[in-house]
């Protein structure tokens, strides 16, 4: 007989259910949570030494995953980060406890449930069944646990909002973190034993610098400054090669404000060296010994990974790839560092590589480069670049025309970069000064001016190489996405429905607590349930307020009295077919909130999203304003789904309300897409709909310079929000546009 709270019952009940144990354990006067245990020994070495072990006396603990009666016997099973260990419980044996010490007797058992904590002591044995154990002599209680661990745990978004929860249900997630932390202890380990030394510099910086990215911005209130969170180890890590010292490394967090994707975050951890007197030859040795020091330690004797769809073997040496020989040999160009524009067009048409208008020698062979990169497994190392692709390298001694850089190539991807560097103070103020007329221009990626690090140089620094890589090398090699290859990843703040009502939260406001509604917790079933986690599991029940119903008929009815060019409402008609596909995905994959409006208000929705902006687009502040009103005119009340859909939408400039519900971030992130999509099509030959697909949105979504309008970001919360992934989004509305492409022109 299993001990199983109630099944069917909703969270709350189940968790009165153990609140009501935790008081009669309490009666009994004992402390279900003490400060202190006794256990000496893990669960996976009583079961490795049993036959030094066996009849002596031992005390383990952990989180119990299973009980079961028989008569006047109990087992349970518990585990400890070592792994799992039965506990055999006589009636006739368990017959005292003392209570002040935790203790529980066997009739008080009962009063333990899954996910609880417990501690054992008595003698290792082996059953009648052949099961090694401890035979229960005394049991404490550690923790007693009011929600209860999942038997499974599929969904992504539960499973990353919940780690702690993940690594419980999911062993291979638990050893991933923890080959994760050996990952940068052979990092460690490595430089150590080649004289580095670590030196922990500053997370927040003046000035930031060191590459290409939007920083984050914070304030100190001490100096009353701004200050940036780094997005690079590089320049402090130089001033000290100026202070002196040769070989320095630091890892540690760096932060760059940008999208969220399946091989990016904002926020992850990197790793940077810096060698004084070293040229970049010997750098890419020592980054070839460091690569395969990491997999010796981390992943043993196995050396051939599968990455991406490659088989990527380390033990056959790095291959080197000279940048100008694989031009000459895919493509035919003679000399690639003096291409003309002609030649890099017509290798590009030739190969069927997408193109736009503002197309340059520099963006076209980076196109080039990219389309044979995506081929190679690896590992091996691209040299001599191009100084028109590396215009902040130093120039090779050899060839003005090329840079003294390397990078690592593994599974059609670069993970990391390697040069010499720019030593001369005065060709290194006029590099910085380049990239400043680039910010002023707009560019918000383009690098600060650093005068302090000039001043540095000024004083001398010797001939250095540096290297850095961040984690993206151990997701490579787990061959995961970044959120699954990092604890804790960042999604946007929400508490859950249920634990709010728990807590009694629901007044809280958004200024307290500045995130979404969230789905109801109920939807992590409980090992109790024995149910599986799949999310949400989708509802027809309707709650909508009581207000009118605006009607598809009628939003086309609204828009087209307000909206006269053809072009916006071809937009709105794509944004509605994609809201309706977005609401059939959901459902279909259980997946929509029981709360979600119906089908219809989607659809309608993104109708009516831009029904204004004939009107407002030279007053961007009050765009979605005048739709609101219409609505209030057509009797919608100001509580209906769809009114607080338009409110969500241009909230960045009104105000009004942040995107809250599945609805509102579908229109948010569908909005762009669709427009995205088009301009897709239109660079196409045919400007057709139906000659776009996944791979041909892809490859634009890569070149930053196309669209540059469509904020992508805002796309990729398809993945947080909706728990969708962005390749099958993409899908998800490319076919609901090529459905209906004859009404959309396309």
């Amino acid at each position: 007989m299993e001990n199983k709270d109630t099944p069917q019952l909703p969270l709350e009940q189940l968790r009165q259910i153990r609140i009501e144990k935790l008081k009669e354990l309490k009666k009994l006067g004992v402390d279900a949570y003490p400060s202190d245990s006794y256990k000496n020994i893990d669960n996976a070495d009583v079961i490795k030494n049993f036959e030094k072990l066996e009849n002596e006396e031992v005390t383990v603990a952990g989180r119990i995953n299973s009980i079961r009666k028989h008569g006047k016997l109990m087992f349970i099973d518990i585990y400890d980060a070592s792994g799992n260990v039965q506990i055999y419980i006589k009636a006739d044996e368990l017959t005292e406890a003392n209570h002040e010490n935790s203790e529980l007797k066997y009739d008080e058992l009962h009063l333990l449930d899954e996910s609880d904590f417990i501690e054992v002591t008595g003698k290792v044995v082996r059953t009648k069944s052949g099961e090694i154990s401890v035979e229960a002599k005394r049991l404490r209680i550690l923790a007693k646990s009011l929600r209860s661990i999942p038997k499974k745990l599929k969904d992504k978004e539960t499973r990353f909002r919940r780690r702690y929860v993940d690594t419980n249900v999911n062993r291979d997630v638990y050893e991933r973190f923890i080959r994760r932390t050996l990952f940068w202890k052979a990092h460690r380990d490595f430089f150590d034993e080649h004289g580095f030394i670590e030196m922990a510099i500053p997370v927040l910086e003046h000035i930031p610098g060191g590459g290409d990215a939007i920083p984050f911005v914070t304030h100190m209130n001490a100096i009353d400054e701004d200050l940036y969170l780094r997005i690079s180890h590089e320049l402090p890590l130089k001033r000290l090669i100026g202070a002196g010292y040769e070989k320095i490394y630091d890892i540690g967090p760096r932060f760059r404000n940008e999208g969220l994707s399946d091989e990016h975050l904002p926020e992850h951890y990197a790793m940077e060296f810096y060698w004084a007197y070293a040229n970049w030859n010997e750098g890419m040795k020592l980054v070839e010994d460091l690569f395969n020091y990491i997999i010796d330690k981390v992943y043993g004797g196995k050396k051939e990974f599968e990455i991406r769809g490659f088989k990527v073997n380390f033990s056959n040496g790095w291959e080197i790839i000279d940048f100008a020989e694989i031009m000459r040999e895919k493509y035919g160009i003679k000399d690639i560092y003096h291409v003309s524009l002609e030649k890099v067009k017509s290798a590009l048409q030739k190969n069927n590589i997408e193109f736009d208008g503002h197309l340059n020698v520099p963006r076209g062979v980076d196109s080039l480069w990219k389309n044979v990169r995506k081929e190679i497994a690896g590992p091996a190392f691209l040299v001599n670049h191009p100084k028109y692709l590396s215009p902040l390298q130093k120039p090779s001694k050899e060839s003005p025309d090329l840079v003294e850089r390397f990078q690592p190539i593994v599974a059609g991807s670069e993970l990391g970069n390697g040069w010499s560097e720019v030593n001369d103070p005065l060709d290194q103020f006029n590099r910085f000064m380049e990239q400043q007329k680039l910010r002023d221009q707009g560019d918000e990626e383009a690098q600060f001016l650093d005068i302090d690090y000039v001043e540095m140089l000024e004083y001398g620094m010797p001939p250095t190489f540096g290297y850095g890589h961040s984690e993206r090398v151990f997701w490579f090699l787990e061959d995961v996405s970044a959120r699954e290859g990092v604890p804790f990843p960042q999604l946007k703040f929400e508490i859950s429905d249920t634990t709010k009502k728990i807590y009694g939260l629901q007044d809280y406001n958004r200024e307290v607590i500045s995130g979404s509604d969230v789905k109801d917790d109920g939807e992590i079933q409980t090992a109790d349930s024995g149910r599986e986690e799949s999310g949400n599991g989708g509802s027809d029940a309707k709650s909508e307020p009581n207000s009118t119903k605006i009607t598809k008929e009628k939003a086309l009815e609204i828009l087209h009295e307000h909206m006269q060019n053809t072009n916006l409402r071809r937009h709105s008609y794509a944004v509605g077919y994609a809201m309706g596909a977005i609401y059939d995905y959901l459902k279909e994959k259980g997946m929509l909130d029981a709360s979600a409006p119906d089908r219809e208000t989607w659809e309608v929705l993104g109708i009516l999203h831009d029904s204004d902006y004939e009107i407002t687009k030279d007053d961007w502040d009050n765009h979605t304003k005048l739709t609101l009103e219409w609505l209030k005119e057509e009797g919608v009340d100001e509580t209906h789904p769809l009114y607080l859909g338009i409110m969500s939408h241009n909230n960045k400039r009104t105000g009004l309300r942040e995107p809250q519900t599945q609805m509102e971030w579908a229109l948010e992130t569908c909005d762009e897409l669709t427009g995205f999509i088009v301009a897709v099509a239109l660079v196409k030959p045919e400007k057709k709909l139906e000659a776009v697909d996944l791979k041909s949105v892809k490859k634009k979504w890569g070149q930053k310079s196309f669209a540059k309008g469509v904020e992508r970001e805002q796309i990729e919360q398809c993945e947080i929000e909706l728990n969708i992934p962005l390749d099958d989004f993409i899908e998800i509305v490319l076919k609901a546009m090529q459905e209906h492409s004859d009404e959309l022109g396309l």
